[in-house]
């Protein structure tokens, strides 16, 4: 019995060797019959890269190459791609670049679109052009890729049409891209590409664009996207883009759905419209969610410094959301001269209006004025609004301050209202109240860098009324200024008699002490000359 089995167990490892052997020979002349025929289709890739671009609907037009070299494992390499709408007109143009195919598709001649697994463009020019629910489609290039991105157009041009004739219009566009519900299932890669990009009423060139772009029709989108410099609409530094784009069920009608971190680095101020010559740096740095047509950004606005006329703002950090076109900051914090600023707004993308409201408070007068002799601590109520163009922005608002002083004079507060436009800031209702009087005034403008000043109320706490008109200031600043030079000599003679005093009993005044503290008693009596001319009420 154990002879049979033995005997058995023989024939059978034979058997299964010999069937091992012949499955290993099948598939080895399986694949040498599989490279041979791959290495002719590759030797005729061109005519078989003609033929399928004669047979694709995807996209309108024609495709063509300048050369075309081919591997067995299915890595086309290319020069000089163009695509061609049929009026002849270029949609996108590629020095150079790769598509990978899937060569069991070109060898038993299945070409359909799912036989690309990738697609490389190197220094190329797309133009992208999205719809009202961001569906893609390729059109001709503007003349502003060519130019440099501070003078690329903020908006296309309107065109000269109804509404309803543009609807019409719409309605019977012919895309040049059509993606039919195809499966696709490939890698985008872009490296050093440019792109531009009409969305709505906005437009966008942006350079140097690296990506790396997963496809699958049926499942999602994946992208991992970095640009250069843009222009357009807005003027900035560059953009990441990264995350996932959820495709199921995209052929029931249902949007795709967004799960992107999109970041926005070194946006001009100025190119969105805020002000004529604002161009610190701001970030923004957003998670977008929703629907692809209708997304909805949140995140973080920054800014480590912002210069506008009169003030300036740094470390600014604030809340952002933006949805249809509409940015809107909340919870925006910063710093401003030694004191500090809450802050919201909101941003038409579209028409660039905006409306910014804010308190500022405890700011060092002595650093907003650079004047060290007058030091209170000043609050404010701020408004900013603006209606698109940049000149016209408007910022008006109201004061108050602390107890503090001007030189040797004791302020105990100070209120006033507050209007700027252009280079015109003009003050209103200003009151300065002191220990002894209160002086306020309704007329205080600066136009161009030039103070004009209306007459001064001043009002001692005894009773009396004084004003003073305009002739009398420049007699009186003259005086205050040598006053104050005095004052200032006069400190340091001090300072330099004790300090040579040191260790000695008997101190001397100096001669020259002497005369500046003489020479300060006279100009006080000077200023006091200048009022007698003061109209009293």
């Amino acid at each position: 019995m154990k002879y049979y089995i033995r005997s058995y167990w023989t024939k059978y490892k034979q058997l299964y060797k010999k069937g091992l052997k012949g499955i290993a020979a099948f598939l080895a002349i399986g694949a040498i019959i599989f490279f041979v025929l791959a290495t002719i289709a590759s030797r005729g890739m061109g005519v078989i890269f003609n033929e399928v671009m004669a047979r694709q609907t995807m996209m309108r037009g024609s495709v063509t190459v300048e050369s075309l070299t081919a591997t067995p494992w299915g890595t086309l390499s290319f020069t000089d791609l163009v695509w061609k709408d049929p009026e002849g007109r270029e949609l996108l143009t590629a020095p150079s670049g790769k598509i990978r195919v899937n060569m069991w598709d070109v060898v038993t001649r299945n070409f359909k679109a799912s036989a690309i697994n990738g697609i490389e463009l190197n220094d190329a020019t797309i133009v992208v052009d999205l719809d009202d629910d961001n569906r893609l489609d390729f059109v001709p290039a503007s003349p502003d890729v060519n130019k440099p991105l501070d003078e690329v157009e903020p908006r296309p041009k309107p065109p000269k049409k109804t509404t309803q004739d543009r609807q019409e219009e719409l309605a019977k566009k012919v895309r040049n891209f059509n993606w039919e519900g195809q499966h696709l299932d490939l890698t985008i890669t872009l490296r050093n590409n440019q792109l531009e990009i009409f969305q709505k009423n906005r437009h966008y060139v942006m350079k140097n664009v690296e990506a790396k772009i997963h496809l699958d029709s049926k499942r999602a989108i994946r992208v991992d996207m970095e640009t250069g410099k843009f222009g357009g609409t807005a003027i900035g530094d560059g953009m990441t883009l990264k995350g996932r784009v959820d495709l199921k069920d995209v052929l029931k009608h249902r949007m795709p759905q967004l799960d992107l971190q999109f970041e926005v680095k070194g946006v001009d101020p100025s190119s969105l419209g805020f002000g004529d010559n604002i161009h610190d740096a701001m970030t923004l740095l957003t998670k977008v969610t929703g629907d692809f047509n209708r997304p909805l950004a949140k995140g973080r606005v920054t800014m480590p410094i912002l210069r506008i006329p009169a003030l300036t703002f740094e470390n600014v950090v604030g809340d952002v959301t933006y949805q249809d076109g509409i940015l809107n900051f909340e919870n925006v914090n910063a710093n401003v001269y030694s004191g500090k600023l809450e802050a919201k707004g909101v941003y038409n993308l579209d028409t660039r209006a905006y409306t910014i409201t804010g308190v500022a408070k405890d700011l060092d007068s002595s650093e907003a004025l650079k004047t060290p002799e007058f030091v209170v601590p000043v609050s404010a109520n701020l408004n900013f609004k603006s209606e698109g163009k940049p000149r016209d922005m408007e910022v008006w608002g109201n004061f108050w301050s602390g107890g503090g002083h001007y030189m040797l004079i004791p302020i105990k507060n100070i209120t006033g209202n507050f209007h700027n436009k252009g280079r015109h800031l003009s003050f209103s209702d200003v009151t300065v109240n002191t220990n002894i009087t209160t002086i306020s005034t309704d007329a205080l403008r600066i136009d161009n860098g030039q103070l004009t000043m209306g007459p001064l109320n001043i009002t001692s706490h005894g009773g009396s009324n004084f004003i003073l008109y305009d002739e009398s200031f420049d007699e009186i600043d003259e005086n205050m200024d040598r006053i104050k030079e005095g004052m200032k000599q006069a400190g340091e003679n001090s300072k330099r008699a004790t300090d040579s005093a040191k260790g000695i009993d008997s101190i001397k005044v100096p001669d020259d002490v002497k005369e500046s503290v003489g020479d300060v008693k006279r100009q006080m009596n000077e200023v006091k000359d200048a009022f007698k001319g003061i109209k009293i009420k």
